[in-house]
């Protein structure tokens, strides 16, 4: 079971393994449903606020940036599977404001700066 489709709302479509291992019929789904997040998006608070609503979240594994699940932190695809470069998503959003997480270049993309506490 490579895909587990849910219905509309109710949360995200969840990836077994990685995404070079889905099969053509899952990937074009995968494709089809996130593509248009990144197309429609004019921000990386508003990407990443969109994505949330369907139970993704946009963050670096290993130094690139990927869509994992909210639920169980599970790497679903990244950029290039979807056919986008990080590059491109600089030129149109600035830099994503990253907190780094582990020893492994992971971090979280932040939708806001955080503020310093005095």
């Amino acid at each position: 079971m490579g895909i587990q489709e849910h219905m509309e709302g109710t949360g995200p479509i969840l990836a077994r393994s990685a995404a070079t291992e889905m099969d053509c019929e899952s990937a074009a789904l995968l494709r089809a449903a996130i593509r248009p997040i990144f197309i429609s998006a004019a921000s990386w608070a508003g990407l990443t606020d969109i994505l949330r609503d369907k139970g993704y979240r946009l963050a670096f594994r290993q130094g690139r940036l990927c869509i994992s699940d909210r639920a169980t932190d599970e790497r679903i695809c990244g950029l290039r599977f979807l056919g986008f470069e990080l590059a491109e998503l600089v030129r149109r959003f600035g830099r994503p404001i990253v907190v780094a997480r582990g020893s492994e270049a992971d971090g979280d993309i932040l939708t806001a700066r955080p503020t310093s506490a005095n």
